[in-house]
């Protein structure tokens, strides 16, 4: 079914679901400049105030010749006033208001003192400012190599003086805070009639070189020059140093003998764009970012052992790199190498970015040693530093992002990583044992007749602290509990570094706060260290509409409400009320064909103990869920769950177990409905009980990178648990995460999942909404849902008469490659994907079955036959987008089958498979 999604409103940032910072005015609201009131003295106190004296009068004056000046402008920006009492600090603010309005290159307040009418001292202030000229003409001309200007522009003059500084990019080393301002004010560059400012000229420049360099012009500079004209206006002209335009056309190394000019090409970032790179800036040279990439290669070199490589960059015209490209195939020929380019075959306007290499001698480790040390024995240090056991190299690849590559070993390749994790080993071995302040020096000395580098850590050690008090700083709604529970130290404990940083790590992970730091500061005890604990509370309320139409739903709405700092203790006290660490969400969504709605609430300390409490309820009617009936259930659960330790590997670990007593009707069956659905008609009561265990080694729940996670989950109903239906279902699931390319941002999953289900007792049949289905999003994209359409030719596993009924045994897999889209790279990422999976009748066979045959079961004590299909293994294949926009995760897939034994799948365009998900996960 296809499936569009429109999103119609979102209200994060709502007064109801969002937090204005304390101290800070809310952007949109005018604000109110406060004068300085000044008290006048008494009688009493005159003494102590001796010099104090009253304003007498204000005079307000131009330093230019006929040039007027607004002085109500300038009362309305200075708290000095006729009468108050006259303070320097009160002047020199006035001062700073005055400049700060922009209209005035230079201010100036002259104070006099003179008696007032009733012979007491006063004072005279005499304000003199120096109006911003008003510009009359603003030109640009190109600057010839001889000096000269002229009008040949190899751009639009137009598109340089309607440059609107929104739409620009900017280098961050050239004015990138000028250009935000300037996009809040949505301003454009400087124009006839504007104030002449120096500043906003210098950003004009910056302005027009970033358009010039989006055109190719690497070298472009652009000088503001004024000019003064008749009536005390100004002229301004934009010389333009045009320079060399081009783009990068070729990339080339020279003297890389160990490494393929390929694999080098994939460590620099300028490179000519690939012809999928549509969007791709990466082909526009500059300085800066030849000089990062310089930087690339040479640490690229330097984690290969090459210790000595020397990196220098160029960019040329082709007709300047002919005679260095003849000389340099001559050595190419003599080693074997084939010519890699024509200078000739390249545009004469693009670029050649050569990198010089001189590579120097490849070293491997040699001894490894350390001095310094007491605490620990030199034979201690050593052996920390030998490779992780492979056991916590499967189970724990990321450990809270805290693991690094691994470090240095006798007699491999030297490389910078290996040696910074080989320090950082050290310094977390000290750091457990409260030597927060140990220092490891790395002392290198490479021989270069054998080609080995011994490597020495020296070190000094420092002296062994305790953690004095825990200070948490900066919260605003809160609860101070909520933070202190996620500090794995406590008073008087020794002050481990390690535990620090995981306490860092897991306070991010509460996703409440968009800063967070830890540090320690000194007490008055010796060895006692304060642990800070400094936050940034941000908003974490969700409140999003939506609607959708498909072929079988029509039209649907939904929305949802969701608050993950939650708080149940001020739900009648406050609102929104947040702050206690809780997790509440309201989902709804409404159709003509199904209405559902879905109420949970997260309580992950029940009781202040690590032990975490979900209640939910729900209801959930659909009409043509399937084309032969309509189906109800509502029901409710209650959960608990903790990890099972707060170290490594029990950290990563959970259980818990989960009661389910729900309801559920099939209805409006008709009469011609296969046999299956026919044995699931009228009233069910369902009481389950679900346990589960839980491994999570990802780093990141929304978009891991890395890590992995397994769960296994067993299910029972009935029996002792009462209820009218008695099954039992096994499922397990299992991904796995790899950073194929890490420059790059690339990321290879993969998923797979595994499901059993059987009836006991009374329980001939497995209820149809209990039985193992494959199909979706979920599980094999390219393919229906299993249930949810009216035409179900796509989905996997056993059909009845070319309906799904589901089966025992399932099992599916997903394979996904993601990368950074061309354009938002940070928020969009492109999608291809695999997916395959099964689904067989019975219980406990994982053998995939291909059938279509006539078959025959009892219902209702008579029996009934149908059309018997089953597609096998099945596959599909795609492509999709992820995004995230502010509004939320949200995530099209595409989808096609490719290989499947049911001959109602069909093919061609008809079976492309649309997806869409979105929104959070908590």
């Amino acid at each position: 079914a296809l499936f569009f999604v429109l999103i119609f409103g979102w209200a994060a940032l709502s007064p109801a679901f969002a937090q204005e910072k304390e101290g800070e005015p809310t952007p949109g609201k005018s604000q109110t400049r406060a004068k300085t009131f000044v008290p006048p003295p008494t009688a009493s106190d005159r003494s102590t105030t001796s010099g104090q004296e009253k304003i007498l009068e204000i005079e307000y004056s131009s330093s230019l010749v006929d040039v007027p000046i607004n002085e109500e402008k300038i009362r309305q920006n200075m708290q000095s006033a006729k009468g108050e009492w006259y303070s320097q600090e009160t002047v020199d603010k006035d001062i700073e208001n005055l400049y700060a309005t922009g209209d005035y290159s230079n201010v100036q307040i002259i104070t006099s003192k003179e008696p007032s009418e009733s012979g007491e001292p006063g004072i005279r202030l005499s304000v003199i400012v120096s109006p911003k000229v008003s510009i009359s003409e603003v030109e640009v001309k190109r600057k010839r190599a001889d000096g000269g200007l002229d009008d040949q522009l190899s751009v639009d003059k137009e598109d340089l003086l309607d440059l609107k500084l929104k739409a620009l990019t900017a280098n961050e080393e050239r004015g990138a805070q000028a250009l935000t301002n300037a996009f809040k004010k949505k301003e454009t560059v400087t124009k006839a009639g504007d104030i002449l400012s120096e500043e906003r000229l210098r950003r004009d420049a910056v302005a027009m070189e970033d358009f010039y360099r989006d055109k190719g012009f690497k070298d472009a500079k652009v000088t503001p020059v004024t000019s003064q004209v008749e009536g005390g206006k100004a002229k301004v002209t934009f010389e333009v140093n045009e320079g060399i335009r081009g783009f990068i056309s070729k990339i080339r190394f020279i003297g890389n003998q160990s490494v393929a000019s390929e694999e080098l090409q994939k460590v620099v970032k300028l490179k000519p764009k690939a012809w999928w790179e549509l969007f791709s800036k990466s082909d526009r040279y500059e300085e800066y970012g030849r000089k990062e990439d310089e930087a690339r290669l040479k640490n690229y070199y330097l984690n290969k052992g090459y210790i000595d490589v020397q990196v220098e960059g160029s960019v040329d015209l082709p007709r300047n790199a002919r005679n260095e490209e003849a000389q340099a195939d001559t050595t190419k020929r003599e080693q074997g190498r084939p010519e890699d380019f024509d200078p000739d075959d390249i545009p004469a306007e693009d670029l050649i970015l050569t990198y010089r290499i001189e590579e120097g001698r490849q070293y491997r480790v040699g001894n490894l040693t350390v001095d310094g040390n007491a605490f620990f024995s030199a034979d201690d240090l050593l052996n920390e530093l030998q490779n992780r056991s492979k056991l916590k190299e499967i189970f724990d690849p990321v450990e809270l992002k805290l693991l690094k590559a691994d470090g240095l070993q006798s007699g491999e390749i030297y490389s910078v990583n290996g040696l910074e994790a080989s320090k950082e080993t050290l310094q977390d071995k000290y750091g457990r044992r409260g030597f927060r302040e140990v220092r490891i020096e790395p002392q290198l000395q490479p021989n270069v007749e054998t080609g080995m580098i011994d490597v020495n850590f020296s070190i000094k050690e420092g002296e062994k602290f305790y953690v004095g008090l825990i200070e948490i700083q900066g919260l605003t709604t809160t609860k101070e509990k909520v933070v202190r529970r996620e500090i794995d130290l406590a008073p008087g404990e020794v002050f481990d570094t390690v535990r620090e940083k995981s306490s860092k790590a897991k306070i991010q992970g509460l996703n409440y706060f968009s800063q967070v730091e830890t540090y320690a500061e000194e007490t008055d005890i010796p060895n006692r260290q304060k642990l800070i604990v400094q936050v940034k509370e941000k908003p974490t309320g969700e409140v999003s509409f939506g609607a959708g139409f498909s072929s079988v739903e029509l039209l649907t709405g939904n929305i949802t409400l969701g608050e993950k700092n939650f708080d149940i203790e001020k739900i009648f006290s406050s609102f929104p009320p947040r702050g206690g660490g809780q997790k509440a969400r309201l989902q709804a969504s409404l159709g003509f064909r199904s209405q559902n709605v879905n109420l949970a609430f997260t309580e992950p300390w029940f009781l202040d103990k690590p032990l975490r409490l979900d209640v939910s309820g729900f209801y959930n009617g659909a009409s043509y869920i399937s084309e032969f009936y309509n189906q109800q259930n509502f029901g409710a659960s209650i959960g608990l769950s903790r990890r099972l330790g707060d170290d490594f590997p029990l950290n990563k670990w959970s259980v818990g177990v989960t009661y389910r007593p729900e309801y559920y009707n099939i209805i409006d069956l008709q009469s011609d409905a296969p046999p299956y659905y026919q044995a699931s008609t009228g009233d069910t009561l369902k009481s389950s009980l679900r346990g589960s265990v839980v491994y999570d080694g990802r780093d990141s729940y929304m978009l891991a990178r890395s890590g992995q996670f397994f769960e296994l989950g067993v299910e029972g109903a009935g029996g002792p648990l009462l209820g009218s239906e008695n099954i039992w279902k096994i499922r397990a699931e299992y991904r796995v995460y790899f950073p194929i390319w890490k420059e790059k941002d690339w990321i290879l999953s993969g998923r797979a999942q595994v499901g059993l289900v059987d009836g006991f007792s009374s329980t001939q049949y497995v209820p149809v909404w209990d039985q193992l289905y494959a199909g979706g999003s979920g599980s094999v994209r390219g393919f229906d849902p299993s249930l949810g359409s009216t035409v179900n030719q796509g989905s996997v596993g056993p059909k009845q008469n070319g309906q799904p009924v589901g089966g025992g045994t399932s099992g599916n897999y997903q394979v996904e490659l993601t990368a950074p889209f061309p354009i938002l790279e940070d928020r969009v990422r492109w999608a291809l994907f695999c997916d395959g999976g099964f689904v067989n009748e019975n219980v406990f066979d994982f053998a995939p079955k291909t059938y279509n045959n006539t078959q025959s079961m009892m219902v209702n004590g008579s029996s009934q036959s149908y059309n018997a299909v089953n597609g096998g293994f099945q596959i599909g294949v795609g492509v999709g987008v992820r995004m995230d926009l502010g509004i939320g995760p949200m995530k099209l897939d595409i989808g096609f089958p490719v290989m499947t034994g049911d001959p109602s799948n069909g093919g061609g365009l008809g079976a492309i498979k649309f997806y869409f998900d979105g929104g959070y996960q908590f």
